[in-house]
This record gives structure tokens, C-alpha cells and sequence, in this order.
């Protein structure tokens, strides 16, 4: 069998173990361990492959750093530390496994100006890389993380940032309380390059609202929508922009005065000038409601 992989693989297939960055290693049948090349290898053949030969797993692939030894005990809660010192979680989700961890760390790695720390979840669709020192986001790509590692890979990510955090003896459930409320939501997002908590919360806030609530929520804009999809459309993409008219018309791809028209109309129809900020966060909130009930 081996033989005949190598005729089809060629110089992709590898029995030199030292080759571990790039590769996807299986055991043979007489217990060789093989690697071929990743770059070369569609989702079918991967599937056929899995199916049919068990995973080599090599101790020194997934032996841990000190520093991330260190984070896997600390989000285990096994290292109890009250340690003031910065961190942020950024969560990835993948619903391709990611197979190639080294090459995946020293990507995640060569993304970033200053040390992170990346952790693979068991599952190999899930993990955090960990900041250990405040990013400034012109210097770190942020938006570009999500289609770097996604084409790299050949895998389909969603990222969500978490908030600035001190205490290290929080950060278990710090971790687990963001990690939650990504998966919770996540199938009611739009499509995104990163998302934040502003994302999250508004969402949050009307799955966890009373039907009562809910229903001044649909009611605010019921009518309308359905009867002007468009101008609904339009003041999402308007209080989104920050209420900004150039940003949100060359969004939008309409002329300024288009928009401010569509605006004044909405202010016609419902009363509800949405240039001020506690009538566009009620408006936006209520748009989202409408959508997701």
C-alpha cells in the first residue's frame, strides 16, 4: 500500500520524521509512520486517507512550550496565580480540523509584533491565542487574521476578540465566560472578518429579553419593514457607520443625498430621529430583533 501511495505522491510523500512542518503524517500498515505534503492533499483525499490509515502522532509535534504549558494549567485552572499582569484571549473556531499544528503556531506567530501564546484545543477545530502584551492594532492584522490563517490552511475560521483583562487568577473563567458567549450567538452573526463583544451583546440582550420585550422590539419597526425593506436597510448600515452619512453611502453605494433622504423619511415615518444616539441604538437594537425573531 505504501508503495503505491508512493507512486501517486511522489515527492510529496515522506518517511523522514525530521519533516514534520507542512506534512499530514498516518501509520502504515506494517507501522511506518508516513507524511504527504498538505498543499497536495484535497478534502476527499484527506477523508479517504483518515479513513483507512490511523493518525501518526509524533510526542515532540505537540509538546508544549514552557509559556504555553504554563497558560494550558493556568485555563485548566491548575495554576491558581494572582499575577496583575495584561492578557487578552483571542478565540478561533474552525469547522475543518487543523491538522498541521506547527506550521498553524508559527503562522499565528509570524501575525503578531510582539509574543503570543497559542493553544490547540483538543477537538483540533478550536483554540486561543493568548496576548501577552497590548497590541497596537495598526501593527497587528487584526482583520487580515482571519483570511491569512483561512487560505494558508484551507480551513473556514471564525475569530472573536475578548476584552482586556489584569487578573490572572480570573482567567479561567474569564475564558470560558467569552468562549460561551461566542458559541452561544455565533449562528446568528454576519458574516465578519473578527468580531468583538459589541458584536455579541446586542444579540445577547434580545435572546435573553422578555416576550414582553420583545414584542415593543418588533413592534418599533414591524410595519416598515415590511413595507420599506430598503430604508430599514439603510439606517442598520447609517447607526453601524456611526451615524457617519459619507461612510455609510459609500457602503451602501449610493449618492449622500440619497441616504439623508432615506433618513428623513425614516424620521416621517416613526417619528424617531436616528442622528441622535439613544433613538439609533433603540433602532438598531430593534432592527437586529426584527431579524433574528
Amino acid at each position: 500500500m505504501l508503495d503505491k501511495l508512493k507512486n501517486h505522491y511522489k515527492e510529496a510523500l515522506t518517511t523522514d520524521l525530521s519533516l514534520q512542518s507542512g506534512y499530514m503524517w498516518f501509520t502504515g500498515d506494517t507501522g511506518e509512520p508516513f507524511g504527504i505534503k498538505q498543499n497536495v492533499l484535497s478534502d476527499s483525499e484527506l477523508q479517504l486517507l483518515q479513513s483507512i490509515f490511523d493518525r501518526y502522532e509524533n510526542e515532540t509535534i505537540y509538546r508544549y512550550t514552557p509559556v504555553q504549558l504554563k497558560w494550558k494549567n493556568i485555563l485548566s485552572g491548575k495554576n491558581i496565580s494572582d499575577e496583575q499582569e495584561f492578557y487578552r484571549f483571542i478565540h478561533f473556531f474552525s469547522k475543518q480540523p487543523i491538522l498541521d499544528h506547527i506550521s498553524f503556531s508559527e503562522a499565528v506567530s509570524g501575525l503578531f509584533p510582539e509574543e503570543t501564546v497559542m493553544l490547540l484545543n483538543e477537538d483540533n477545530k478550536s483554540g486561543v491565542i493568548i496576548e501577552t502584551s497590548k497590541q497596537t492594532f495598526n501593527d497587528t492584522p487584526y482583520e487580515s487574521l482571519k483570511d491569512t490563517l483561512s487560505t494558508d490552511f484551507y480551513i473556514d475560521l471564525s475569530i472573536y476578540i475578548g476584552l482586556f483583562q489584569t487578573n490572572r487568577n480570573l482567567a479561567k473563567e474569564v475564558y470560558n465566560r467569552e468562549r460561551n458567549d461566542f458559541l452561544s450567538i455565533k449562528d446568528y452573526l454576519e458574516p465578519k472578518a473578527v468580531y468583538t463583544i459589541a458584536d455579541l451583546l446586542p444579540l445577547m440582550l434580545i435572546q435573553s429579553a422578555s416576550p414582553d420585550t420583545r414584542n415593543t422590539l418588533t413592534g418599533l419597526l414591524a410595519g416598515l419593514m415590511e413595507e420599506d425593506k430598503e430604508t430599514v436597510q439603510t439606517i442598520k448600515v447609517f447607526v453601524e457607520c456611526n451615524m457617519n452619512t459619507t461612510l455609510a453611502a459609500k457602503k451602501l453605494y449610493i449618492h449622500r443625498n440619497s441616504l439623508q433622504y432615506r433618513v428623513d423619511k425614516f424620521y416621517e415615518r416613526t417619528g424617531i430621529d436616528v442622528k441622535q444616539f439613544k433613538n439609533a441604538l433603540s433602532v438598531y437594537i430593534a432592527i437586529l430583533s426584527l431579524e433574528q425573531f
